[in-house]
């Protein structure tokens, strides 16, 4: 005679259903993370003429320079670093 097997329960299908859907949906996260955020991340890159680069070395020479003098670094605050 043939053997029967006994139906699995609703909970034992739902865990399963949940299981299957937990890995498809990391699969699927994981496929949109390297087609897509990755190579945008990799895309976006400061300039390296940026203002702010030089900011810090002019009040460093205006300190070392001029120590008393405001002029210097408002000089610095104006051209270098880009602030009105």
């Amino acid at each position: 005679m043939a053997e029967i097997k006994p139906e699995k329960t609703p909970l034992a299908r739902l865990v399963l259903f949940m299981i299957c859907l937990a890995a498809l949906g990391s699969i699927v996260a994981g496929a949109h993370y390297y087609t897509i955020d990755l190579p945008q991340q990799a895309a976006v890159v400061a300039p390296a003429n940026s203002p702010s680069d030089n900011c810090q070395d002019c009040y460093d020479r205006c300190a070392r320079d001029y120590p008393n003098s405001g002029g210097c670094k408002y000089n610095c605050l104006i051209y270098v670093c880009g602030k009105t």
